[in-house]
C-alpha cells in the first residue's frame, strides 16, 4: 500500500525502524529480509513509497537515500557512501537517538568520518567482508567457529553486503548459526 513518510511514521510507532541507505541498499535489503523471513522473524518492508506490512511484525526495514532524518530511525546502515550526500548523511547521522545504532563501511573514508563521529549513546558499528574462500571455483563463508558455508553469489561487493547484512541481523535477533546456515541459500 502506498504512504507518505508521516503515515509511515504513525503506522511504525511501535516498530524497530531501520534505515537503509546507500547505492547497494536494495541488494542489502533482499539479503536482510531473506535472512529474517527464511528464520520467520516477521518485518516490514517500506521502500519508494510503498509498503509491504505483516501483522504484529516487530520491525521495519525501509530503503531511501532522501529525507532521510524524517523517518525517526534506530538503526542507521549505510551500503556504500555517494559524496555528494554528505551533508544529508551528516544529519541522518546526527539524528541517531539515544540507545540507537550506526553501522557502516569501515573501509569507506567518507561513510567512516560521518558515522563513526561519537554521539551520545549512539553503538557505532563498522562492517568489513565477510571472511571467506575461494577453492576450486566455489565461495566459502568462514564463520568465527571457523566453519566453512558455501555461498551462491561472489564478489567482493556481494562479501561486503554479507558483512553488513550479519552485523545488523546480529543487532536485531538473528545468531550467527543462524545467519550463515540461512545465507548459504541466498542467490
Amino acid at each position: 500500500m502506498e504512504v507518505s513518510i508521516a503515515e509511515l511514521n504513525s503506522l511504525s510507532v511501535d516498530q524497530q525502524r531501520i534505515v537503509v541507505v546507500g547505492d547497494k541498499r536494495k541488494e542489502l535489503v533482499k539479503m536482510v529480509a531473506f535472512v529474517l523471513a527464511q528464520n520467520k522473524k516477521a518485518f516490514n518492508h517500506y521502500a519508494e513509497g510503498k509498503l509491504n506490512s505483516q501483522t504484529g511484525a516487530p520491525l521495519i526495514l525501509i530503503e531511501s537515500d532522501s529525507d532521510l532524518v524524517r523517518y525517526q530511525h534506530h538503526i542507521g546502515v549505510v551500503t556504500k557512501s555517494n559524496a555528494n550526500k554528505q551533508d544529508e548523511w551528516t544529519q541522518f547521522a546526527d539524528s541517531t537517538p539515544k540507545s540507537g545504532i550506526l553501522i557502516y563501511p569501515e573501509h569507506d573514508s567518507v561513510s567512516k568520518s560521518i558515522f563513526s563521529k561519537e554521539r551520545p549513546d549512539v553503538q557505532t558499528i563498522p562492517y568489513s567482508q565477510a571472511s571467506s574462500e575461494l577453492k576450486a571455483g566455489s565461495v566459502f563463508l568462514i564463520s568465527s567457529t571457523h566453519e566453512k558455508f558455501e555461498i551462491k553469489i561472489k564478489g567482493d561487493e556481494n562479501l561486503l553486503l554479507i558483512g553488513c547484512a550479519k552485523e545488523l541481523l546480529k543487532k536485531i535477533g538473528i545468531s550467527s548459526s543462524q545467519f550463515y546456515r540461512t545465507i548459504a541459500n541466498f542467490s
